[in-house]
């Protein structure tokens, strides 16, 4: 058989099964799942994704303190975009993690290698971005607050400041998600577990969504102890275990949901909402005290659902046009940038705006500057310091004593 070529057979119920080189199943027709190497469509696009998510959130921010207010599409967007951050963040962890050769027999050298990735991910550039702003005074702290102070409560759930808010969150569930990864992948292999879990699953983001409606404050039952978008940081690993034990498949049939996932997701953005059903573009409901609140109290219980169609959109070997808007070189640039352009994009326009004011061109010339900022940083700081990372998990990989039957591989992690 020529390298690359797909074997086709017929199977005792005379089923057509094609397969890949791989011996992966390819095509099904008593099905019609396409599920050839849907790892391998976790790709640059998920990238792009990831920057898409970056430009809601700047620009929702940008548009709340006043730019283009003519035309405010992304203005109170910004939980959106945090929640496609979320859900991939965890979905695509999970894929890292998974995917390390000792995760099956030597999980605990997968979490140490996944642990030192993401404090060299997360910590070098978070610093560095912490000590610039406390140094010039731009933004996030009080000019009271000392060093050490600042740093400490830019690591606090409840205490960050600003945008920096998330990092903690995130933290929090990076030390949560091997744990749940763990539980999940075995109880999904099942069908009847896969389908429990997802029901169980379902049942807490209505539960989420009842309470919240009902004026509940949020408990340790929906947050996990750490935030109430934790069902998003939930959901991106639930998505993985169910497509990963094949209890989710991408039949030819299920095209749509590239579609309609993304289409509910901007509907879902209280301008859309606001100007196609309320005909208030200027969202003048969301200006009074708890509206915004109460606007997403009915947004996130169900985001999960939104984004995990996203993904699955990507995931799906069909041709589609959220696929094509995946691959357009600007997001995946700004993906490559997006902690930095989370990071700075805030200090940029308290820098510009309190020198020069809050005019059109000072926030395009913030949003230069974003990114001149993001790519330095990335070049001098992220990147140096995610090698380094990458190279000492591998460096203290081996100086543990290897088991013959799993080889030390490179490249499994993010």
């Amino acid at each position: 058989m020529a390298a690359g070529q797909r074997v086709i057979h017929l199977n005792q119920n005379g089923a057509v099964i094609a397969r890949n080189p791989k011996g992966e199943v390819a095509f099904h027709s008593a099905t019609g799942a396409i599920d050839s190497d849907w790892r391998s469509r976790i790709d640059k696009r998920f990238t792009s994704l990831r920057g898409a998510a970056a430009l809601i959130v700047m620009l929702a921010h940008y548009q709340y303190i006043g730019f283009l207010p003519a035309l405010p599409a992304f203005k109170y967007s910004g939980q959106c975009g945090l929640m496609v951050f979320f859900f991939l963040s965890s979905f695509l962890l999970c894929h890292s993690l998974a995917s390390d050769p000792n995760w099956a027999a030597r999980p605990h050298l997968s979490v140490l290698t996944y642990s030192i990735n993401r404090i060299f991910r997360i910590f070098p550039l978070l610093g560095v971005v912490i000590g610039l702003t406390y140094w010039n005074g731009s933004s996030f702290f009080l000019p009271s607050t000392t060093c050490w102070e600042a740093l400490r409560l830019s690591l606090t759930l409840g205490q960050a400041p600003g945008v920096l808010w998330t990092i903690p969150v995130e933290l929090t569930f990076y030390l949560y998600l091997p744990i749940v990864l763990a539980l999940a992948l075995p109880a999904t292999r099942a069908r009847l577990g896969g389908a429990a879990l997802a029901s169980v699953f379902l049942g807490w983001c209505i539960a989420i969504a009842v309470v919240r409606h009902e004026g509940v404050r949020a408990g340790p039952w929906m947050t996990l102890g750490f935030h109430h978008y934790a069902n998003s940081f939930v959901g991106g690993v639930l998505l993985y275990t169910l497509i990963a034990n094949g209890r989710i498949r991408f039949p030819r049939s299920a095209a749509w949901v590239a579609a309609i996932a993304p289409l509910a997701f901007v509907l879902a953005m209280p301008f859309c909402w606001f100007a196609f059903l309320r005909h208030d573009p200027w969202m003048a409901e969301l200006a009074a005290p708890g509206a915004w609140q109460s606007y997403y109290d009915a947004i996130f219980p169900f985001a999960p659902l939104v984004v995990g169609g996203i993904v699955y959109g990507l995931l799906h070997p069909s041709e589609s046009l959220l696929s094509r808007v995946m691959r357009i070189g600007l997001l995946r640039k700004t993906g490559e940038l997006s902690f930095g352009v989370y990071l700075v994009h805030v200090p940029m326009i308290v820098l510009f705006g309190s020198r020069y004011g809050f005019g059109p061109l000072q926030f395009l010339a913030a949003i230069a500057a974003t990114f001149a900022a993001a790519a330095v940083l990335s070049a001098l700081i992220e990147k140096p310091a995610i090698a380094f990372g990458r190279e000492f998990g591998y460096w203290l990989l081996a100086r543990r004593p290897a088991s013959p039957a799993i080889p030390l591989l490179r490249g499994s992690s993010r």
